[in-house]
């Protein structure tokens, strides 16, 4: 082998060494780019205050991010390989793999508010799921999502109930009174039902306030709505209907006897003495009744009826209870029709 040869040997050796220190570089800047992007998306999915999870169409755990193995109470090693049955109740894990096979046919996301339960709390949560392709693999997985929406639920809940609910004594309100007329008005199965509406109001209860102060008063109402909760069936609604006036609907009654029977219940509940401030008095109710169908169909005019015939009751002397007629109606526009002259 002459000079040139060996010159020539040399330097393509040299040029080879070159080439794999190059790729030797080139992979490790590689492993170190994917490193970082599997170490990126895991922080991401990580730092995401949502339950983030991957399933085989066969619903075995592939994947879960932090939020969803602390909901668990465990690492991803113990969740990778179970399905919803490891770590739901059974009815729950039922119903969850119903909605993810119909993910798997129907391939299009799907979003639910589900009651569910994490290490044996229950809770709501805002849950979607949709199938993903990996082109790597040519496999398809199931992906999905739970965000807790417990506190806004809880959140929801309470606001609705402020909204229906006497925040002195805990009862409904009138707007909650006027929602169930409207239900039992709309609903096909009620509207041939009789009904009693009774409309009470406490008679000199303005002395009582004025003389004693409001928050004595306030007293007064709450121990009135103890006792009329005492006087009426489950079935009934009790309501504070405003001030001093509260309403019982009655949805369904045989005759008119069951709401005078009720009316003499409450007649004979409030006969005994109140203890306010140490102060020991009585306060009757003035009891107005209206009837479905028989006074009206609407729901509204059952209200009017039944406020005339309390009235009424105030005219006989109180402390009774008077069932509407249409003289009442007749008396009160002849009434108003004398102011407007």
């Amino acid at each position: 082998m002459n000079l040139y040869s060996q010159n020539t040997d040399k330097s393509e050796v040299e040029r080879l060494r070159r080439r794999v220190e190059e790729l030797e570089k080139r992979e490790k800047q590689l492993v170190k780019s994917l490193r970082m992007n599997k170490s990126l998306h895991s922080k991401i999915l990580d730092a995401l205050p949502i339950n983030i999870f991957l399933e085989d169409p066969e619903g075995r755990t592939i994947f879960a991010n932090q939020q969803a193995c602390k909901a668990h109470g465990v690492n991803m090693e113990k969740l990778v390989g179970k399905t919803v049955f490891d770590f739901f109740p059974k009815a729950i894990a039922s119903r969850q793999r119903e909605i993810d096979l119909e993910v798997w046919e129907k391939r299009t996301i799907q979003t639910n508010e589900v009651v569910t339960e994490f290490q044996g709390e229950k809770c709501h949560m805002l849950t979607g799921k949709t199938i993903i392709h990996l082109e790597e693999s040519n496999q398809d997985y199931l992906l999905g999502f739970g965000l807790d929406i417990t506190d806004l639920k809880n959140a929801e809940e309470k606001i609705s109930h402020m909204a229906y609910h006497d925040a002195l004594t805990g009862l409904p309100n009138r707007w909650f009174i006027k929602t169930c007329l409207r239900d039992c008005h709309s609903s096909t199965d009620e509207i041939d039902k009789m009904k009693g509406v009774l409309l009470l109001d406490l008679d000199h209860f303005k002395v009582i306030n004025d003389s004693l102060g409001h928050e004595a008063g306030d007293q007064l109402l709450q121990a009135v709505a103890n006792r009329l909760r005492g006087v009426i069936h489950a079935d009934n609604v009790l309501a504070r209907f405003g001030g001093d006036e509260f309403i019982i609907l009655m949805p369904q009654i045989l005759s008119p006897d069951d709401v005078f029977k009720v009316s003499n219940e409450i007649l004979k509940v409030m006969k005994e003495p109140f203890s306010i401030y140490g102060r020991s008095f009585t306060i009757s109710p003035s009891i107005g009744i209206s009837l479905h169908p028989v006074h009206s169909e609407d729901m509204e005019n059952l209200i009017k009826y039944a406020d005339l015939a309390m009235y009424h009751s105030k005219e006989q002397g109180r402390n009774c209870y008077s069932l509407f007629t249409p003289l009442m109606k007749e008396n009160a526009i002849s009434r108003m029709n004398m102011l407007t002259k």
